[in-house]
């Protein structure tokens, strides 16, 4: 397991995925992190395959308690998003600020939210088993099964379509952008893949409800159909 340590990175792109064979998921900013955990011991490295650092102590902690197999590797996000959506205290204080006139933009949440949480996305291993060659919605599945959430540790919400209302909730909630990965993807350490799509969530409109979500004024888009 310990040569598995790169995290599997998304393709940006200017897409519409319209096929009911992908999955998506919101884009969490933070760290990202590969947790690997050996009966009861966890360490974690970057997406540089670099171990973190003490800073990462509180990860390592809750992840030893919310990993319930003697064996795995889980792909994730040490991130302060999951406690800046709408109607946080966070983001309350950064409204707040603007309205009042004591800041000249809009602070971001993730700035003045202190809080962390581990956000699972991904389970590379189970019990010393490589899942590379797992389809991603069987991967996904598993790692269900073996995570305990709790406040600090979180799965990563994936949802079908329709898509369209959980893009504006998505972006109300403060994220950028989010992922469409199809269903079947295979798991590929420190590689690129173009069956995971990192797409944006704009604010502006060219055309109707969903063209405000992937792209902006004269941007040719992509459709990804069945």
């Amino acid at each position: 397991m310990a040569d598995l340590v790169f995290p599997q990175r998304p393709t940006t792109a200017n897409a519409e995925v319209l096929s009911v064979d992908w999955l998506f998921e919101p884009l969490w900013p933070g760290v990202r992190l590969m947790a690997t955990v050996d009966r009861g011991q966890v360490s974690l490295t970057d997406e540089l395959g670099e171990r973190a650092g003490p800073e990462f102590d509180e990860a390592i902690d809750v992840i030893t308690h919310a990993v319930m197999a003697d064996r795995a590797l889980v792909d994730g996000v040490w991130s302060a998003q999951p406690f800046v959506g709408d109607g946080s205290l966070a983001r309350t204080w950064a409204e707040t600020i603007e309205q009042e006139g004591l800041a000249s933009e809009l602070p971001d949440p993730l700035e003045m939210e202190r809080r962390r949480a581990f956000v699972a996305v991904d389970l590379v291993e189970l019990d010393g088993e490589p899942l590379h060659d797992v389809p991603f919605q069987e991967r996904r599945r598993l790692l269900e099964s073996v995570i305990d959430e709790g406040v600090q540790v979180r799965l990563s919400q994936v949802v079908k379509h329709p898509l369209a209302g959980w893009l504006v909730g998505w972006r109300q909630n403060g994220f950028t952008h989010y992922l469409a990965k199809h269903m079947n993807s295979r798991y590929q350490p420190g590689e690129r893949n173009d069956d995971w799509l990192k797409l944006s969530l704009r604010a502006e409109a060219p055309r109707g409800f969903i063209g405000r979500m992937i792209g902006g004024r004269g941007e040719r888009i992509r459709r990804i159909r069945d």
